[in-house]
């Protein structure tokens, strides 16, 4: 399932993302927005390295990959991504209308 999001999480600038998602496990994401992560190739491979995990250990994940490749970030967490995502699997209930 390809899911996209945005939002500015507690603590965090403006983060976009857009992944792919089989049953519980992260198959893939993107990873842009607001925030500042250097250096910019170290950022890259976090985001390579995020591949099939499952979606209930992305942000301890994020947070170690991001750590293991000496990436420093202002304006993105573990926590605040992880967030962005499970909000984004949910359902949009309709309106009274039946508008989503």
């Amino acid at each position: 399932m390809l899911i996209k999001g945005a939002g500015k999480p507690e603590g965090c600038k403006l983060i976009r993302f857009s992944a792919d998602i089989e049953g519980d496990t992260l198959k893939s994401i993107r990873i842009r927005g607001d925030f500042f992560a250097s250096p910019e190739e170290g950022f890259d491979r976090v985001e390579e390295r995020l591949r099939e995990i499952p979606l209930s250990e992305m942000e301890a994940s994020f947070n170690v990959l991001l750590n293991e490749e000496g990436v420093e970030v202002f304006g993105i967490t573990g926590a605040g991504l992880s967030s962005l995502v499970y909000a984004s699997r949910k359902p949009v209930s309709p309106d009274k209308k039946g508008n989503p």
